[in-house]
Formats: structure tokens, sequence, C-alpha cells
């Protein structure tokens, strides 16, 4: 193609038609500055297509991170459920003058439960590439961005709500609290420790400091327990509403 064109030059010259050989020469500048700027546009358009497929991308790792979500809230939630049970089980015993073995029982259920941590591997690796900025849907990035900045906002509510439950546990004088004669700790330290262990009946004197610390123990391990369901409930909405409107781009 190029030496079509130098040979049109030549003849051009070589006949002395200079005002038409300035005219092609000038006509032939164009048609390659036209070619580059229609180049630099397909490969414009290319790139585009590249971030359109890689925005596509990220929205599907995030909707896949929000569904394992949703099943580690859904079996939190359960655990909660199954502490609040256990508190009140340990209350209602308390005050119903059961044995202190019994009321033990709950002791441990009433003051654990499975801990929600949220799959943060998509939004994680977005930020720290600093693709989060190149996302064209400007209400979906903002719909996630909120989405995260809520859950970092509700998991460190959760923990300081569970510190309040976790104080308690060195507050009790555990030898006398009876923690060792629970039978999940019977092998652990043996039946000749154990018979020489202190056995208090906190449970049967209301002015026992160990009965007032349980008593209080339970009650907020309930509170604090609905509080946590609560905000995981939030979060839940949030990831549902969320994975709804990231449906759209993951068919």
């Amino acid at each position: 193609m190029i030496k079509f064109f130098r040979k049109i030059r030549q003849n051009l010259l070589s006949e002395g038609k200079t005002g038409k050989y300035f005219k092609y020469a000038i006509g032939e500048i164009v048609l390659v500055v036209i070619g580059i700027l229609i180049a630099l546009q397909i490969n414009n358009w290319n790139e585009n297509v590249k971030k359109l497929q890689q925005e596509k991308i990220y929205y599907c790792k995030i909707k896949e991170d929000l569904e394992s979500d949703k099943i580690n809230i859904k079996r939190s939630l359960e655990s909660l459920n199954e502490r609040i049970s256990s508190a009140k089980r340990a209350l209602n015993n308390l005050y119903d003058g059961a044995n202190k073995s019994v009321i033990l029982e709950d002791y441990l259920s009433a003051i654990r439960s499975i801990k929600f941590l949220p799959s943060k591997l998509a939004i994680q690796d977005i930020v720290s590439s600093g693709k989060l900025e190149n996302f064209k849907n400007a209400n979906l990035k903002d719909a996630i961005i909120q989405h995260y900045t809520d859950l970092d906002g509700a998991l460190n509510r959760i923990v300081a709500n569970n510190k309040d439950i976790g104080k308690y546990i060195y507050e009790y004088n555990l030898s006398d609290f009876g923690i060792h004669q629970l039978s999940l700790y019977e092998n652990d330290f043996g039946i000749e420790l154990l018979e020489k262990m202190p056995n208090v009946d906190w449970n049967n004197d209301k002015n026992n400091l160990i009965y007032k610390q349980f008593q209080d123990h339970m009650s907020i391990s309930i509170i604090v327990s609905a509080r946590e369901k609560q905000i995981l409930n939030q979060v839940l909405s949030s990831a549902e509403n969320l994975i709804s409107e990231l449906e759209y781009f993951c068919k």
C-alpha cells in the first residue's frame, strides 16, 4: 500500500504536476491521521470492554462473598438463639433452686456463640488494587461502599458488646464458682483432684457475691445476644439487597 502511494507521488512529480502533488500529499497525510485516530478509537473501545468485563467479574466475586456471608450470619443467629436459651435456662434453674451442677451445665453455652466472620476477599482485592475507582456504575459502587462501611461498624459494635459478657468470667472466684465440676472437665482434673477442690453452694444463697455475679452474667448474655441478633439481621438485609442489585451482572 505504501509503495502504491509512493508510485503515485513519483508519477505526479515526473509529470510536473506539483500542485496536484502537494494536494495529494496533504490528502495522504489526512488519510494517515484518520487511520491513526480510528486505530486509537478501536484500542480505547477494546480497553473499555476489558474494563467492563473486569468490573463484571468483580461484581460476581462480591456476590459470592455476600452469599457466603448470608450462610455464616444465619449460622451465627442460630448460635445466638442457643446462647439466649441456655442463659434463660440457667437463670430459671437458679431461681428454682436447682443443684449447682444443673445450673452450670448451661453456663458455657450461655457465654459462647459462633462469631460471624465476613468474607471480604473480593472487596479487599478491589480496594488494594485501586480498581474501585474505575467502576462505571456509580450507584452500585456507592451501594457496595456503603454496605462494607456499615459492615465494619456492625462488627465493631458486636465486639464491643461481647466484652461485657467476657469481663464477668474474670470477676468470679473460679474455684468457688465450681467450673471444675462441669462434666466436660472431669477427666482433665481427675477424681482425686476434684475431691480436694472447693464445692461451694453459692446457688443457695441470694446474698452470695457469686450468685449475684452469675445472675448479672446470664442477664447481660441475653441482652447482648439479642442486640447482636438485631445487628446481624441488619447486615443480612443489606447483603440480600446488594445481592439483588448484583444479580443482573452475574447471569
